[in-house]
C-alpha cells in the first residue's frame, strides 16, 4: 500500500484534502472533538498555501457557499453577547475560519472514495462507543466521549443518525462497485450508527428522518425504481431489528413524551423536556412578533426573557436554555432577516448537491463506477442540510461546536470532492481516473 493509493497522487493540497475528507467523519463521534482533526488539517493547508488559492478563480457555487458562510459569521458576530467577552467570538470565528478552509479545499479535488471509508469507520466507531457506554459502562444515554457530558447526547445522537443516513445513501449508489464484504460491513455500520442514535435517546433526530423521508423516497424512486420495494424492505428490517433490540428504551421514551405533553397541555408544566420546548417556542414566537424584522438581539432576548418570567408570563425553566428551535431562536434574536439567512445557509448546499438532470447528463459517457461515485457524493451531500433542518426543529443544532463544525466541514469537503470530479470529467469524460476509485 502506497501513499498514492491512500491519498491519491500529488500535489500535496490534494492529499491534505483527501486526508481531511476521511478524518472528519471517521473520528467525528468516536474521539473527543474528533471532527476537529480534519478541520485543523485543512486550516494548516490553507495557511501554508496562502500564496496560491486567494489568486485562483473559484466556481460560482463555491462563492455562493462562501457568501452564506460569511453571512452566518457576521450575523453571529452581531448577535454575540458582550457579557461573554472573548467567548462571544467562539461561534463567528468558526464560520470565518471555515470560509478560509472552503476557498482552499474547493480547489484541491480530494479523492472521492475517502469520504465513504471515513463514513464507514465513523459509523462503526459511533456504534461501538454507544454500546460500550450504555451496555458496559452503564451510562444512561450514549453521548460520546467524555461520558460525563450528558448534555451532548442530542448532538452526538443526531450526528450518528446523519452519518448513518449518508453511509446508507452512498452504499446504495455504490453497491455494484464495492465488494460483498464491504457491502455487508457497510450495512452493519448503518445499523450501528442508527442504534447509537437510539441509545442517545434523541427523539428529535427521528423526527428529522420522518420529515426527510418524502425526499428520500422520491430520490429512491427516481434512481432505483426497479429495486425500490427491496430497498424499502431492507430499511424496514433495520427498523424492526432496532426496535426489537431497544424495545424497552423506545417504549419508555414514548410514555414519557406522552405524559409530558398531557401535563403541559393541562397545567402549562414546563419542568420537563417536552414542556420546556413548548414553552420556549411560545415565548420565542410571541415575543419575536413584537420585533419581527431584526429581532431583539441576544442581550435583548435574554433580558426580555428574565423580565417576562419574573412577571409570571412564562415558566422559569426557559431561563436556562435557548429557544430549542433553530428558526424560532433566530427569529426572536435576528428577526425575519436572520431567518432568511439561516434558510439560505440550508438552501445553498441543498441546491449545490441536488442531482439535476443536467448534472447527471454531464456524466452520461463516463464509466459506471464514475457515475455511481458522483451520485453517491451528491446524495450524501443532500443529506447534510436536509437532516440539519430537521434536527433544528427541536434543538438549536448550529449552536454547539459539534453542530457548526460538522456542517461546515462535511459540506465543504463533499463539495470539494464533487467539484473535483466535475472538473476532471468536464473534458474527456471517458478517460480513466484515479479520482473515482
Amino acid at each position: 500500500m502506497t501513499l498514492d493509493s491512500l491519498l491519491g497522487p500529488a500535489p500535496w493540497p490534494r492529499r491534505v484534502a483527501t486526508a481531511a475528507l476521511f478524518l472528519v467523519p471517521a473520528l467525528a463521534l468516536s474521539v473527543q472533538s474528533g471532527y476537529s482533526y480534519g478541520a485543523a488539517l485543512l486550516l494548516v493547508g490553507a495557511l501554508c498555501s496562502l500564496h496560491r488559492w486567494p489568486r485562483t478563480a473559484q466556481h460560482p457555487w463555491t462563492w455562493a457557499l462562501a457568501v452564506a458562510t460569511a453571512g452566518m459569521g457576521v450575523l453571529w458576530f452581531i448577535l454575540a453577547n458582550p457579557m461573554d467577552g472573548l467567548g462571544g467570538w467562539d461561534r463567528p470565528s468558526k464560520y470565518f475560519f471555515g470560509l478560509v478552509c472552503l476557498l482552499f479545499v474547493s480547489l484541491a479535488a480530494p479523492k472521492p472514495r475517502a469520504q465513504y471509508w471515513g463514513l464507514l469507520l465513523g459509523c462503526l466507531g459511533a456504534g461501538a462507543v454507544a454500546l460500550w457506554q450504555v451496555r458496559v459502562a452503564g451510562v444512561p444515554r450514549a453521548t460520546g466521549f467524555p461520558s460525563s457530558h450528558t448534555s451532548s447526547a442530542i448532538q452526538w445522537g443526531n450526528l450518528a443518525l446523519l452519518m448513518g443516513t449518508m453511509l446508507a445513501a452512498q452504499t446504495i449508489a455504490l453497491r455494484e462497485h464495492i465488494t460483498r464484504a464491504t457491502l455487508v460491513l457497510a450495512c452493519f455500520g448503518v445499523l450501528l450508527a442508527f442504534n447509537a442514535s437510539v441509545l442517545s435517546q434523541s427523539r428529535g433526530g427521528w423526527l428529522a428522518i420522518g420529515l426527510a423521508s418524502p425526499v428520500g423516497l422520491y430520490l429512491l424512486w427516481r434512481f432505483y425504481r426497479p429495486e425500490l420495494w427491496r430497498m424499502l424492505g431492507s430499511v424496514a428490517a433495520i427498523l424492526v431489528l432496532l426496535g426489537a433490540a431497544n424495545h424497552q428504551v423506545l417504549v419508555e421514551r414514548w410514555r414519557i413524551m406522552e405524559k409530558e405533553l398531557q401535563v403541559y397541555g393541562a397545567q402549562r408544566e414546563a419542568d420537563n423536556s417536552v414542556g420546556q420546548r413548548l414553552e420556549h417556542w411560545r415565548f420565542a414566537w410571541e415575543v419575536g412578533q413584537e420585533k419581527p424584522l431584526l429581532g431583539w438581539g441576544t442581550q435583548g432576548y435574554l433580558a426580555e426573557k428574565e423580565k417576562r418570567v419574573a412577571a409570571g408570563e412564562y415558566a422559569s425553566s426557559i431561563l436556562e436554555y435557548n429557544a430549542h428551535n433553530e428558526v424560532l431562536d433566530m427569529f426572536v434574536k435576528a428577526g425575519i432577516v436572520g431567518v432568511a439567512w439561516l434558510l439560505l445557509f440550508y438552501a445553498v448546499p441543498l441546491c449545490m448537491f441536488w442531482p439535476t438532470r443536467a448534472r447527471l447528463a454531464a456524466y452520461a459517457d463516463c464509466r459506471a463506477d464514475v457515475r455511481a461515485q458522483m451520485l453517491a457524493l451528491r446524495l450524501g451531500g443532500v443529506c447534510i442540510p436536509l437532516l440539519y433542518a430537521g434536527f433544528g426543529i427541536t434543538v438549536v443544532f448550529l449552536g454547539p461546536n459539534s453542530g457548526i463544525m460538522f456542517y461546515l466541514f462535511m459540506t465543504m469537503l463533499t463539495w470539494a470532492a464533487v467539484h473535483g470530479m466535475d472538473a476532471q470529467y468536464a473534458g474527456d469524460v471517458r478517460a480513466p481516473s484515479s479520482a473515482a476509485t
